[in-house]
């Protein structure tokens, strides 16, 4: 749900990597057996996932095809420490591509995003008393410039309103954007708002979201989404359907778009 921390303005070559950005802060932890495909119309399994480590996803593949024909495909090995936090993903399609995490003893952790082995993004991040993601403070080493962000949650521990600041050391802080967010009273997120872009989320009620990659400093909504609105001057739709295994953990989501493209990423455990 962090939508204003897409990076969106790299190589085509790399466009797959850009978007598992996107998907390591929008997910929230669901042996590949017999598969069970979710329809709307349909109950979802009930067993709950593991709790041991085979509920870790090990690999995550995403396969993108657009409108125009273009097909991009890239996998990534996942690594996590010993609390189960993530602590890597490691292309092993593109060599050098890669997420690195390190977390200290002072209640701070940070990302290195490389491309082709040489550092992109640099990322600290602040954690609260909650815990989660209190602010951010982010270098890129691509566009030379500093950004910050202030995250601000309710009383139940949801992110309400996220500010974007560009810093320098001569101007200081130029608040960038604001992010608005709305949800439901079975808390899912249901509504992001920031000047010029509006996405709106509906979820299927009985597929309860208990997938997970390791990012345990972010609020997660309840349920699996269904369908995405987005619009930003036009409007895409973007709907969702999902695969589980018979223990219950999620082999797939595949997302059409109104726009022609269609997106499917895969796990395994």
């Amino acid at each position: 749900m962090k939508v204003a921390l897409i990076k969106n303005c790299w190589r085509v070559e790399i466009q797959t990597f850009l978007t598992l950005l996107a998907f390591i802060l929008i997910c929230s932890s669901c042996q590949k057996e017999a598969t069970l495909e979710i329809d709307p119309t349909t109950q979802p399994p009930t067993t709950p996932p593991p709790t041991n480590g085979a509920h870790k996803v090990k690999t995550y593949t995403e396969d993108v095809t657009y409108g125009g024909g273009q097909h991009v495909k890239e996998t990534f090995n996942l690594t996590y420490d010993n609390n189960d936090r993530l602590l890597s993903l490691i292309s092993t399609t593109v060599l050098g591509n890669k997420l690195v995490y390190q977390y200290n003893s002072d209640n701070t952790y940070t990302m290195d995003i490389y491309v082709a082995n040489v550092l992109s993004i640099h990322e600290l991040f602040y954690l609260n008393t909650i815990p989660l993601v209190d602010s951010t403070v982010q270098y890129d080493a691509v566009g030379k410039d500093t950004t910050t962000e202030k995250y601000i949650y309710n009383s139940s521990k949801q992110l309400v309103t996220l500010k974007e600041y560009r810093y320098s050391k001569t101007t200081g802080a130029t608040l960038l954007a604001q992010t608005n967010s709305t949800y439901d009273n079975s808390g899912n997120l249901i509504k992001e708002a920031s000047t010029g872009y509006t996405a709106t989320y509906d979820y299927y009620p009985d597929l309860v979201n208990n997938f997970s990659v390791g990012l345990i400093y972010y609020y997660q909504s309840k349920n699996l989404v269904k369908t995405t609105t987005e619009n930003s001057g036009s409007t895409v739709t973007i709907n969702h359907t999902y695969t589980f295994d018979s223990s219950n953990r999620l082999l797939s989501e595949k997302e059409v778009f109104s726009d022609g493209n269609v997106t499917i990423k895969s796990y395994t455990y």
